[in-house]
């Protein structure tokens, strides 16, 4: 059995979005192959079986039952996408089929709850120590500090019991925390040994340390220098003892759609290019994220080493994906799989209609609002005009693997970029960056990584 490091976890120190089992495709990623070679495994078969864990992201747990459900809440909906009343079923459906699973872990990579609410916190843990499989989480603009958590069951809503830093720590201590090999005395972020050989890096991207003085939680993403310095540092160590390492964090790495960066930076890490070429280079591959609610897959090349942002859906959006991933650690490979909640409690055959038309719907109110205020503050009429551009476009790439073919769109989007009016230009690009869906796949594809 591989040695584990001495040193202790140590204690530390969250606008609004824009936007069961059916398998949809398969990913084959080849991990750095100068790593996989020495693995820290004395058994001398254990490193020659397939690894295997499963992927969600972006649950929003809020339990109706615990904190209400009222006209205030639905108002609250209404300028939202997601199916926050329906979470706990989706999220126990999906949880279903994960315990089904012949699986060693579990990632959540961010926003577990609402709002950040500590009743659901700790639903959720409860929910996640009676899986029977490890679990490792990370927190989300939504989770920590934020002002925003409600309890609906007065009229009005009375501010609910948030959690602290430590507070995550603790509730979690069962999903990372308290068997992580080293802690980030930094931030939230950590280091684990799920399996034999394998080093997960789970970083805390998440700013919310002024959420309560500033009244809203921070979406933004970013990670500070110190930080910084403890992953490279922990990335060395790993390439030293011949770990395979994954990562997981709740921003996005690499940019998914033209556009992005600019229209929706909040949804990317801070200093994003220097951070992901700074993972490649020590030999850190695929990472996985979510935040955006799409299920999409993306990767750059630095240097020769190229890395892949894995980024999955959340349930509360249509499809309400989640992944199963194998880890082939004798040839250094993942195969990714894509499943969706197909039935729940409340819709045992009718889910993903219903879902779908929940997006849409959401959709038009948001994106309508959205257009209608500054900075666009464009005419209703034109808006009206927008909507059955933006919202197929948007609720296509939330699912993966877009692909339009409908040649009338196609002419539309292309008048549009050609447009002299700045606004109309914006838009035709920002439609036709979410229909252009770059290699690799998001749900069927093969990928080969960078070697270390």
């Amino acid at each position: 059995m591989s040695s584990r490091p001495t040193e202790k976890p140590q204690p530390s120190l969250s606008r609004r979005t824009f936007f069961k089992r059916t398998l949809v495709g398969a990913t084959v990623i080849g991990l750095p192959t100068g790593l996989a070679a020495c693995g820290g495994d004395s058994s001398g078969d254990s490193s020659k079986s397939p690894v295997k864990f499963a992927v969600l992201s972006d649950t929003h747990f809020f339990d109706t039952a615990a904190l209400g459900d009222s006209a205030e809440l639905d108002a609250y909906l209404l300028q939202d996408r997601k199916m926050i009343k329906e979470s706990v079923e989706i999220f126990d459906a999906a949880l279903a089929d994960i315990k089904s699973q012949n699986l060693d872990f579990l990632l959540i990579s961010g926003d577990l709850t609402k709002d950040g609410e500590r009743s659901g916190h700790e639903a959720l843990a409860k929910r996640l120590a009676a899986l029977g499989k490890k679990v490792y989480v990370i927190p989300g603009n939504h989770d920590i500090n934020n002002p925003h958590a409600r309890d609906y069951r007065t009229t009005p809503s009375t501010a609910a019991t948030q959690v602290t830093p430590d507070d995550f720590r603790s509730i979690y201590a069962n999903c990372g925390y308290g068997s992580a090999l080293y802690s980030d005395p930094n931030s939230l972020s950590y280091i684990a040994e799920p399996a034999e050989g394998v080093w997960l890096f789970a970083i805390d991207s998440c700013q919310y340390a002024n959420n309560l003085s500033l009244g809203e939680p921070v979406t933004a993403g970013a990670i500070s220098d110190l930080s910084l310095g403890w992953i490279e540092a922990r990335l060395q160590e790993a390439k030293s003892r011949g770990k395979i390492v994954i990562g997981m964090m709740h921003h996005g790495l690499v940019e998914h759609f033209t556009g992005q960066s600019s229209l929706f930076s909040e949804y990317l890490v801070n200093k994003r290019e220097a951070i992901a070429a700074m993972l490649a280079a020590n030999g850190l591959g695929v990472m996985f994220t979510g935040h955006f609610h799409a299920n999409d897959v993306v990767g750059k090349t630095y240097s020769g080493k190229t890395i892949y942002d894995v980024e999955t859906g959340s349930t509360v959006t249509a499809p309400s994906p989640y992944r199963f991933v194998s880890l082939d650690r004798s040839t250094a490979t993942l195969t990714i799989s894509t499943s969706v909640v197909t039935k729940t409690g409340s819709h045992p055959s009718d889910f993903q209609t219903w879902a779908k038309d929940y997006l849409t719907s959401g959709l038009n109110t948001l994106v309508t609002y959205m257009l209608t205020n500054a900075p666009y503050n464009l005419p209703s009429a034109q808006v009206t005009a927008l909507l059955p551009l933006i919202v197929p476009a948007l609720v296509a790439h939330y699912a993966g693997d877009e692909k339009l073919t409908d040649a009338t769109t196609q002419a539309t989007l292309a008048a549009m970029v050609a447009s002299t009016d700045a606004n109309t230009k914006m838009m035709g690009g920002l439609i036709q960056g979410l229909w252009a869906d770059p290699s690799p796949a998001d749900n069927n594809l093969s990928l080969t990584l960078a070697k270390a």
